[in-house]
């Protein structure tokens, strides 16, 4: 679900789509293949003024005689189809209004809550806020998946990556908080999976692991991180990774031997 119900609502998550009114809009009612590659630019560039001649690069392989003149044109049009406050600027170059609701920005608006949340000890709050913000990003594989290919779609998937990192931490670590632990173990890995280099992912593995009671599955995730590291990167990892390996192998092995002690009784 995107948040809201605001009078125009772009999704980037997945294929481009437009909502007026929460009403999902057809193909030839925003306009040509070309006016929807405009709108869906001016989404990815979300509150920047993009020049003409960048909207032009990426609208045509060869530039038309009048540029400014035609994409001015296009810009009228995609007004008198969805709003003549959607779009602002002019010959200079384009921006899309305030007013105008992204996904993208309606999932960095639930991270920032999760956070604020997790800050403030609150986590049923917390993990209810990154799980909303998760729903949303993981709605597609690929933002602007319609278009694979266009460089001026790479910061909003940069964008959407570091969303998806910073959800899948504080949902992972909340979820423990609340007793979800197979929960967390199930977020971690998904962390893990997306970026094998994060530590705060594999911490989050770690502890879910040991309060699900596996800790040899924690001890095998640390050192599969500890050897990928200093393979790939020449280090070891960090004082808080070490500290959290540390202390679930002392608790296995205080448990062992409180278990030995036993069985000999």
């Amino acid at each position: 679900m995107l948040c809201g119900m605001r009078l125009l609502r772009l999704r980037l998550v997945g294929e481009f789509a437009v909502y007026q009114d929460g009403r999902l809009l057809a193909s030839g009612e925003v306009g040509s293949r070309k006016a929807r590659t405009l709108l869906a630019l001016l989404a990815a560039q979300r509150g920047r003024l993009v020049p003409v001649d960048r909207i032009v690069d990426a609208l045509w392989r060869n530039a038309p005689q009048r540029p400014v003149e035609n994409v001015a044109t296009m810009v009228s049009r995609l007004r008198a189809a969805v709003g003549r406050d959607v779009i602002s600027g002019g010959r200079i170059g384009y921006r899309l209004a305030p007013a105008v609701q992204v996904d993208l920005d309606c999932a960095a608006a639930m991270v920032g809550a999760a956070e604020a949340h997790m800050a403030d000890r609150k986590p049923y709050l917390a993990f209810g806020a990154a799980q909303q913000a998760l729903d949303l990003l993981l709605a597609d594989d690929m933002v602007l998946a319609d278009y694979p290919a266009a460089a001026w779609a790479e910061p909003p998937r940069a964008r959407h990556a570091g969303l998806l990192r910073r959800a899948r931490h504080v949902a992972a670590v909340e979820a423990l908080q609340t007793g979800f632990a197979r929960a967390a173990e199930a977020i971690a890995r998904s962390a893990v999976a997306a970026d094998p280099f994060d530590e705060t992912a594999y911490r989050a593995l770690m502890a879910a692991y040991d309060a699900v009671g596996e800790p040899a599955q924690a001890l095998i995730a640390y050192e599969r991180l500890r050897v990928m590291l200093a393979r790939e990167l020449g280090i070891e990892p960090d004082h808080a990774t070490r500290r959290l390996y540390v202390s679930i192998l002392r608790h296995n092995l205080s448990t062992s031997g409180a278990i030995t002690r036993e069985s000999r009784v």
